[in-house]
């Protein structure tokens, strides 16, 4: 159906809208956004074109026309839209500024993530310091290509073809962590460094971790791939990370997806269970009961044995394992100079 043309600021009033004074004689007039809330009183999100009657909202994405504003407020058909705008009237409603929101975007389901993830990965390549890195491990270039370690796009303009690229693959971006919108393009967000797959028990890319190259805190050298409170973003969760023979009933469990890939391969395949970090255990206890494994075998980082909030961590997440009925568990330990289970492994080069 062909719309005559309704003004967007017109209709902006009409569904009550806050509008920023300041912007009133701009071809581009700012309103608060009704569907994201901008985030606090008194932002002005949702841009208002003026010329084509078109409104964006470049904090939450939602997008569309005079008619589909008024219709989406009001809970109504485009075409009774149209025709109450038609109708016009003099009566508009007192502005009401929206109320912040308490509710972040969550990601994409999990295959919408996975299948956009993979393709991400597909279109870039491992620079040689970071494969350098990487065979310094442990891990072998058959190991490393299998395991689809890539390099973070390092300028802005090989960030913003990524993000089309995928786009134009018919993948979206709105709710895939690590993506955003900045000036109306979707461009990936995050610092330089390793990109490495974080997957379940099935092999499917739940998220994506960096290894930071540049380190300024030596307790902060990984971070999600997160886009949280950035305009069109997605936060991340801390998923759970499994690594090796998902057949084996006996699991050993550590912090960190890259140190349970590079134990798992020194270990011949050994089952790892990865959490995030010592306090992310959410997830935990569903991925162990999921692989149905009997045993766990505790294998953090030796840094418990001197840091007292590490050590209280490690038994918080002791007392969630041991919960679960009929799970044997029992602490791996070795020669405290290796801080890591997979430093360890890589001094003796051989399996657990």
């Amino acid at each position: 159906m062909v719309y005559d043309k309704i003004p967007i600021v017109d209709t902006a009033r009409r569904c009550g809208l806050v509008l920023d004074s300041r912007t009133l004689r701009r071809s581009e007039v700012e309103a608060s956004c009704p569907f994201c809330g901008d985030h606090g009183r008194g932002k002005y999100h949702l841009s208002l074109n003026t010329a084509t009657d078109l409104f964006r909202c470049n904090l939450c994405g939602a997008k569309g026309n005079s008619i589909t504003l008024y219709a989406r407020l009001k809970g109504i058909s485009n075409k009774d839209a149209y025709r109450e705008l038609k109708r016009g009237g003099n009566v508009y409603p007192m502005p009401q500024q929206p109320a912040p929101q308490n509710t972040e975007r969550q990601p994409l389901p999990l295959e919408a993530r996975h299948a956009a993830y993979t393709a991400m990965l597909e279109h870039l390549t491992l620079l040689d310091r970071h494969g350098e890195n990487l065979l310094g491990r442990g891990l072998s270039e058959e190991r490393i290509q299998k395991n689809q370690y890539r390099s973070m796009p390092e300028t802005e303009r090989g960030r913003r073809l990524l993000a089309g690229l995928l786009r134009s693959q018919g993948h979206e971006l709105l709710g895939l962590p690590g993506f955003r919108t900045r000036y109306d393009d979707w461009t990936v967000s995050g610092p330089s460094g390793i990109l490495i797959p974080v997957r379940n028990r099935h092999g499917l890319i739940q998220g994506l971790k960096i290894r930071l190259d540049e380190v300024t805190n030596p307790k902060r050298k990984y971070r999600w791939l997160s886009s949280r409170d950035m305009p069109g973003g997605t936060r991340s969760y801390s998923w759970v990370h499994v690594t090796g023979d998902t057949s084996k009933k006996r699991a050993y469990l550590t912090e960190g997806p890259l140190k349970g890939d590079a134990a798992s391969f020194l270990a011949n395949d050994a089952l790892f269970v990865c959490i995030g970090g010592v306090n992310a255990l959410g997830g935990l206890k569903d991925t162990l009961l999921d692989l149905g494994v009997t045993e766990v075998v505790e294998t953090m980082d030796m840094d418990q044995m001197t840091n007292k909030q590490v050590r209280d961590a490690v038994l918080a997440m002791r007392r969630e394992v041991q919960s679960i009925k009929g799970m044997k568990y029992s602490k791996y330990t070795w020669n405290p100079a290796y801080k890591g289970v997979d430093d360890y492994l890589l001094s003796r080069a051989a399996g657990m």
